[in-house]
């Protein structure tokens, strides 16, 4: 495993909430952009987290249309749909309120009424299903980074999960943030991805934010993640990009 980070990253740090949202809806505008030129379908990978009303925001304001969206989810918490911890419920309760437009069949969901290693495996065949092919390809990944370096389900306590380079989705026995179980993406899967912007808020996550960008610290999972043919963007508060103010839209690093 090398210490180098291999694909070139973008920067933007925003002063305020509303640039930020800004931010976010510019990418969500490129990228559908591109992905529906070429295709009849924008396939976005979600998380959790401040992400949810992030991304609800930056869509109210846009007012971009959404019918051939379709949402996947980067993590699930292996419990109900319905329940509070669900990462889908936060997005149904937030965004299918205020978009009325968004329709629950475009949400992807895992099926967590089965058991957790089914769970995972139905849900990386949902995925295969709806893409065509075994080597899903998505148009946009936004991840959260927590301030442990985690991002999905991926945690630093368990670099194990990190090496795995046949599965798409595995199953999540003992998380160390509760909820234990949960399924994720892997980086197999993150990796094939067009587009992976990291959208990261407060300066609790400052110190990992740079350790993660500026250092390329493989200790942390979010460093592991650079994709093979795409663009990595980082989208922060000043907060949490302070180590970039200054840098904002801007090719901020590269090693190779």
């Amino acid at each position: 495993m090398s210490s180098n980070r291999k694909c070139r990253f973008h920067v933007n740090v925003s002063d305020t909430e509303d640039k930020l949202v800004q931010s976010l809806s510019d990418v969500l505008k490129r990228c559908s952009s591109q992905a529906l030129e070429n295709a009849k379908t924008f396939r976005v990978g979600l998380s959790g987290g401040s992400l949810v009303q992030l991304l609800t925001s930056a869509l109210v304001s846009s007012g971009l249309d959404t019918k051939c969206w379709q949402f996947f989810f980067c993590d699930e918490r292996y419990v109900a749909q319905d329940h509070n911890e669900s990462t889908y419920w936060a997005y149904k309760t937030q965004m299918l309120t205020k978009l009325p437009n968004i329709l629950d069949s475009q949400f992807i969901k895992a099926d967590t009424s089965v058991s957790l290693d089914k769970c995972a495996s139905d849900y990386a065949e949902r995925i295969v299903n709806e893409f065509g092919t075994s080597c899903p390809v998505f148009d946009l990944l936004l991840l959260g980074m927590g301030p442990d370096g985690h991002t999905c389900s991926l945690f630093p306590e368990q670099p194990a999960n990190l090496a795995e380079t046949e599965r798409l989705i595995i199953p999540i026995r003992d998380s160390p943030k509760p909820p234990p179980e949960r399924i994720t993406f892997t980086l197999p899967l993150i990796n094939n991805a067009k587009d992976v912007v990291f959208v990261v808020t407060g300066a609790s996550k400052s110190d990992v934010v740079k350790r993660v960008f500026a250092g390329m610290d493989k200790k942390f999972p979010s460093a592991w993640v650079e994709p093979t043919h795409g663009q990595l963007t980082l989208i922060a508060d000043s907060a949490a990009g302070e180590t970039f103010l200054g840098q904002t839209c801007h090719c901020a690093h590269e090693t190779n």
